[in-house]
C-alpha cells in the first residue's frame, strides 16, 4: 500500500472516529477547551478542526506518533507558538472561558495562570531558592517571610522540599536530573497557576524519577487541571483520567484512559496502543 493510500485511509477513519466521539467530560466543570481549530506553520497545516475539552483538576494525556500534533495543540493554550514564524490559526483556544488569542488578552498573566513544564528541565543558574522566588519577585512580591512561605509551599507540593529544604542556597544546576524537574515544577507552581502543561516531563529521567514525577503529578491534580503530552503509554495509562490520540493532527478518540486502553471505539487507536505502529 502505498503512502498516499494509507495517508487516505488513517484520515477516513478519523473522520468516522470524530463524528462517534463521546463527549467524556459532560458531568465535569470544563477548563480547556478548543474549537475547530485549525493551525499552520506556514503551508504546512499541523491542526486540523480540533474540537476538545478538558475538565477540571483532572490529568488528560496527549498521545500519538512523533509530528501527529500533540505539542502543539498543548502550547495553544498558553500561546507558546506566538514566536514562531508563520504560525496562523483558526477556531477558538478557551481556558476557563476565555479566547485565549483575543485582542485585549494579556499574555504574561494567561502564562501565570497557565504554567508549562517542558521536556528537558531548564533551572536558572542560580540558588534552588531564587529559582522559586523569581516569578514571585517579578510580580512584585518582596516580603522575604512570604517568598519563604512560597518557597516552602512550592517545593512541597512538587515533592521535594524533603530533599532540598537543607540546601536552599545551593545551585539549583548541583541537583539531579529528577531532581532539577521536580524543581520547573515546583518554580511553576511558585506562580500560583490554575492549569499546568507538561511536554515529555519525564522522557529524559530514568525510572525511578520517572516514578516521583507521576507520583507528584497524582497529588498536583487534587488542586490543578494537568495536561501531559507524553510518548508514554504506560504512563498515560497509569496517571491520566483522560486521553486523546492524535494522528495526522487530528484528534481520532478521545475519552476516559481506561476505556480507551482496554476498548478502544476505533481500529486505529487500537493498532497505535498495541503497538502495531507509532
Amino acid at each position: 500500500m502505498s503512502g498516499h493510500e494509507t495517508h487516505e485511509i488513517a484520515t477516513k477513519r478519523q473522520k468516522e472516529a470524530q463524528k462517534e466521539m463521546p463527549d467524556s467530560t459532560s458531568s465535569t466543570s470544563t477548563v480547556l477547551a478548543s474549537e475547530g481549530l485549525d493551525l499552520y506553520y506556514g503551508e504546512t497545516q499541523a491542526l486540523k478542526k480540533v474540537s476538545l475539552t478538558m475538565p477540571e483538576r483532572k490529568v488528560t494525556a496527549l498521545i500519538g506518533p512523533s509530528g501527529c500534533g500533540k505539542s502543539t495543540f498543548l502550547r495553544c493554550f498558553n500561546r507558546m507558538n506566538d514566536s514562531i514564524e508563520g504560525v496562523r490559526l483558526k477556531g477558538k483556544v478557551l481556558v476557563e472561558g476565555e479566547d485565549v488569542n483575543a485582542r485585549e488578552v494579556d499574555l504574561e498573566k494567561l502564562r501565570t495562570r497557565v504554567g508549562m513544564v517542558f521536556q528537558k528541565s531548564n533551572p536558572f543558574p542560580m540558588s534552588i531558592a531564587d529559582n522559586i522566588n523569581y516569578g514571585p519577585r517579578m510580580t512584585g512580591v518582596k516580603n522575604r517571610a512570604r517568598l519563604e512561605e512560597i518557597t516552602e509551599r512550592a517545593l512541597r507540593q512538587a515533592d521535594l522540599w524533603n530533599e532540598v529544604k537543607d540546601r536552599l542556597s545551593d545551585s539549583a544546576l548541583d541537583l539531579s536530573g529528577g531532581q532539577q524537574q521536580r524543581l520547573c515544577i515546583a518554580r511553576t507552581l511558585a506562580n500560583e497557576p490554575h492549569i499546568m502543561l507538561l511536554d515529555e516531563p519525564a522522557s529524559a529521567l530514568d525510572p525511578i524519577s520517572t516514578a516521583k514525577i507521576e507520583e507528584t503529578l497524582a497529588h498536583l491534580k487534587e488542586r490543578y487541571t494537568i495536561v501531559i503530552v507524553t510518548h508514554n503509554l504506560q504512563q498515560a495509562a497509569r496517571i491520566a483520567d483522560f486521553t486523546a490520540f492524535f494522528m495526522l493532527g487530528e484528534v481520532v478518540e478521545f475519552g476516559d484512559t481506561t476505556t480507551m486502553f482496554t476498548t478502544p471505539t476505533n481500529t486505529m487507536t487500537e493498532d497505535y496502543i498495541t503497538g502495531r505502529f507509532g
